[in-house]
């Protein structure tokens, strides 16, 4: 009896540890000091530079993997998919804006850096297997890590708002503190934490997620479009799961608003115009030829057309002879989604994304559970809804392994003695 009761302490303490080392590896994957640097005015250059050394460093350890493995003999197919991927659409990216532009070849690697974040797979796998951390165990640790996150920000905005990068703005406004990066986990944590509460018994940690998630999305990410999509992804999950909720939930919208425009219609109308007109003007009004965007979009067309999808590369707008000789430092070329991830390696595009979905499907027919499969699915749902705008795999590298360790855990045929936010046995929808 003695020593089943401390091979189970020892096994909770390793599967802590574990929980607390990705924990740190989410903190760092979410870019959480690059999104604090970029929160102050003066954008310091400290955070961008550990970015640098941690991508760095994530090479490193990821090319060890791989000679290892192959020495050895034992080359797992994952970890040779995460290696490819963004070696060769890197190598693609400076290929090609080097014989589209002439650009040299180091500004399109450093223009393509943010897809070396598919890397995270040689730190966070390790890891998950080391301590043998099931989906409960890694969706806790994004809870925490969205945790700290919240913490942090509300912190700042609370003790130092005056420093905050505000643009004019009133102390403590909620437009102040701007973390995009953090939205990812926002938003994540917001759909997990929905799924556990209902999927799962009521476990306070479900509700910690999804109040966590919501805050943060509002509070701190700030991001319309991630929250509308995240929004859209709940709503799809509570009519997948709980379609009477659905239904209930919808007539008391539709009748609360109904009632608020019968007492207060022509002030809520004037509301409604004012949050809306300033984003309809930018596509429909007078100045659509000074949308960047859209102008934008219109030159990443043409440009793809006039090379057949050939494919042009990752252009710096850091270098002359890129397309700031064409269109001017006024070049979002991240901010038009897909297009832009596109208009890096044209129809070579298609091969990653069926390569990509060969792995994903491989890890997703291993999962038993169907909560865990709703669970993956919402969180690709969500990406997917905001693929045209923000694109599926340029910025999202460490999502992309995030899902995947979920896949993988979830394959893995081992069930949690304690789950916090799944449960063996979902609910009943309805």
């Amino acid at each position: 009896m003695r020593a089943t009761i401390a091979l189970f302490q020892a096994v909770n303490a390793g599967r802590a540890t574990g929980i607390a080392i990705t924990t740190l590896l989410f903190i760092s994957a979410f870019q959480f000091f690059h999104s604090i640097g970029s929160a102050f005015e003066t954008h310091p250059l400290a955070p961008f530079l550990l970015l640098e050394a941690t991508l760095a460093l994530l090479i490193a350890i990821a090319t060890f993997t791989i000679f290892t493995e192959l020495a050895s003999g034992q080359l797992r197919p994952l970890d040779l998919f995460f290696f490819l991927f963004p070696f060769c659409w890197l190598l693609l990216g400076s290929v090609l804006a080097w014989l589209k532009f002439d650009q040299p070849l180091i500004y399109g690697l450093s223009e393509e850096r943010r897809i070396l974040t598919f890397l995270y797979w040689f730190v966070l796998d390790p890891v998950r297997r080391r301590f043998g951390l099931t989906v409960s165990d890694l969706l806790l640790s994004l809870t925490l890590c969205a945790c700290i996150y919240l913490v942090t920000a509300i912190g700042l905005q609370v003790i130092v708002p005056d420093r905050l990068s505000g643009r004019a703005l009133p102390d403590l406004d909620t437009r102040r503190l701007r973390m995009s990066a953090a939205g990812d986990c926002f938003a994540i944590s917001f759909i997990v934490g929905v799924a556990g509460f209902l999927m799962s018994s009521r476990r306070p940690v479900n509700l910690v997620a999804a109040t966590i998630g919501i805050v943060g999305l509002l509070q701190v990410a700030q991001a319309r479009q991630l929250t509308l999509a995240a929004a859209i992804t709940v709503l799809v999950l509570i009519l997948r799961l709980r379609p009477l909720w659905a239904v209930l939930l919808g007539s008391a919208t539709i009748l609360a608003f109904l009632g608020t425009m019968a007492i207060r219609g022509p002030v809520v109308f004037s509301q409604i115009l004012d949050a809306l007109l300033p984003n309809i003007e930018e596509f429909f009004g007078s100045n659509l030829s000074d949308n960047p965007r859209l102008n934008t979009l219109v030159l990443i067309s043409n440009l793809l057309a006039e090379n057949h999808f050939f494919g042009l590369g990752a252009v710096s707008l850091l270098y002359d002879g890129g397309l700031a000789r064409l269109y001017g430092r006024n070049f979002f070329i991240n901010d038009v989604g897909v297009m832009g991830e596109i208009f890096r390696v044209g129809l070579f595009y298609s091969i990653f994304a069926c390569v990509y979905a060969a792995m994903a499907l491989r890890s997703w027919q291993r999962i038993a559970r169907a909560e865990h499969r709703i669970l993956i699915f919402s969180i690709y749902l969500f990406y997917v809804l905001l693929a045209p705008t923000n694109g599926f795999f340029y910025r999202l590298g460490f999502v992309h392994v995030f899902l995947f360790l979920l896949m993988t855990a979830a394959g893995s045929g081992r069930t949690s003695s304690s789950a916090h936010l799944t449960s063996p046995r979902p609910a009943v929808a309805g």
